[in-house]
């Protein structure tokens, strides 16, 4: 009698096991610390020093949530990176022939990827988000004329919590990518091209590109959630339910493409 696979619980618990056991975790995630809180920090403070010089109309639409969590933006990177590093290791180095010969069943271990990965993600996401916020209020609060805010501002908490989901997206679309290439190189590359790329070059692009195409690429959908003070007469507006409903489905279709070609693939 063949012995039984692991229950998903077990194989949530081995996956979480090797993650934070791989040295490389740990390194992105103080990297991601250093420059999500880091960043942020230091653009608060050159904006505190500055803010006498912004242009009237930068003042009466300050965004003091957005100016003191500037950083993430770069923490986006790196956690994108350890996505992918939670699966190409073990495709570089052979464990996923073992892997898979203790859990036959592909679904359940990528799905346990996915769960571990994105639930990291999403705390580290969230706490990097309260502490860049919180530090970056403090420091423009030496300024007694410009306006802070506290977690009952306008869309603050959305903003937390969406910086969380955001992260979450991210490391799970580069995990989807890790699977597809099973290269730590090409999957990294593809990764932040694909997520970062199209929001960078939009605003050289025509209007109707940027309001029909570009505003459901996932960085600017995932933008309506971190986002605390939203333009709604921004081009690539669509709004937290629908960018939260577009991210989502990206992050499910790009899991979906990796099942499929992880169950028709050999595991190395």
């Amino acid at each position: 009698m063949a012995p039984a696979s692991p229950g998903i619980g077990n194989t949530i618990a081995a996956e979480w096991t090797k993650l934070k056991s791989v040295r490389s975790t740990w390194i992105v995630v103080l990297a991601a610390t250093v420059v999500s809180v880091g960043f942020s920090a230091l653009f608060s403070f050159l904006t505190e020093s500055d803010y006498k010089n912004l242009p009237a109309g930068q003042r009466v639409d300050f965004d003091a949530a957005g100016v003191s969590m500037v950083g993430m933006n770069l923490g986006l990177i790196l956690i994108s990176v350890l996505g992918v590093l939670a699966v190409s290791g073990e495709y570089s180095t052979g464990m996923m022939r073992l892997t898979l010969a203790i859990t036959p069943h592909r679904g359940r271990v990528l799905l346990s990827k996915a769960v571990v990965v994105g639930l990291l993600s999403f705390v580290l996401g969230v706490l990097f988000a309260a502490a860049a916020f919180f530090l970056g209020q403090l420091i423009l609060g030496v300024n007694p004329d410009i306006p802070t805010l506290g977690l009952d501002g306008h869309g603050v908490i959305r903003s937390l919590l969406g910086w969380g989901a955001e992260m979450a997206a991210f490391a799970l679309l580069a995990l989807s990518f890790g699977v597809m290439m099973r290269s730590a190189a090409g999957a990294i590359a593809t990764a932040i091209a694909f997520i970062f790329a199209p929001a960078i070059l939009g605003a050289l692009l025509p209007t109707w590109v940027q309001r029909d195409i570009l505003a459901y690429f996932p960085a600017s959908a995932a933008e309506q959630l971190s986002t605390a003070k939203l333009d709604t007469g921004a081009v690539t507006y669509l709004g937290p339910l629908t960018g939260g409903g577009v991210l989502l489905t990206w992050v499910a279709v790009a899991l979906v493409v990796a099942f499929s070609l992880m169950g028709k693939r050999d595991s190395g």
